[in-house]
């Protein structure tokens, strides 16, 4: 349920890229890990990474409802996605930001989405593509030097022209809830 609906938030937060001049990438990582103690005095969760065997203690804080359901040898799985993309920007489209939050309902499973997408207008100034570096101006005129990493990257800072105005958006979002077997 906590997939489905985090994947749900972050997609909706990715812009569309039906555009011939975009690109985007991203990584998310899946953490599982099992619940090795639980203290309601201090909301101190002991977790165990199942992957990893590494220990990690975390502190809820009041915004966890339902922490009363959690118990030892519960499975909790995180889900963390980080995106950046690049598009042609929409005429007299500005910069932006969206952010969603969301926590379960009393008496659910605990758990919690959490999502942030930004959107920053810039102007495109040169590419050298040698040192696959792109200069663009931000909305107060500051010129920034930005390292582009992917080819898909590379072939659209190649196509762009002095003067285009590019949409970078950059998204994260976290996931995290109790989930049954």
């Amino acid at each position: 349920m906590i997939t489905r609906i985090f994947a749900t938030l972050v997609l909706s937060l990715v812009p569309v890229f039906g555009f011939a001049q975009s690109m985007q990438r991203g990584t998310t990582v899946e953490v599982n890990a099992i619940v090795r103690s639980v203290d309601a005095e201090t909301r101190k969760i002991v977790l165990d990474n199942e992957t990893t065997g590494e220990t990690e203690t975390i502190v809820a804080g009041p915004e966890v409802v339902n922490f009363d359901q959690i118990k030892i040898g519960d499975k909790v799985k995180a889900i963390y996605t980080l995106g950046v993309a690049a598009r042609m920007a929409m005429p007299g489209e500005l910069d932006s930001s969206v952010s969603i939050d969301g926590q379960a309902e009393k008496g659910a499973k605990p758990g919690a989405v959490s999502a942030t997408s930004v959107t920053t207008i810039v102007e495109f100034v040169s590419f050298d593509a040698a040192a696959s570096t792109a200069i663009v101006k931000d909305g107060k005129g500051m010129e920034r030097v930005i390292e582009v990493k992917s080819d898909a990257g590379r072939k659209m800072a190649e196509e762009l022209k002095a003067g285009d105005k590019v949409a970078l958006i950059f998204t994260e979002g976290l996931a995290l809830g109790i989930v049954q077997e």
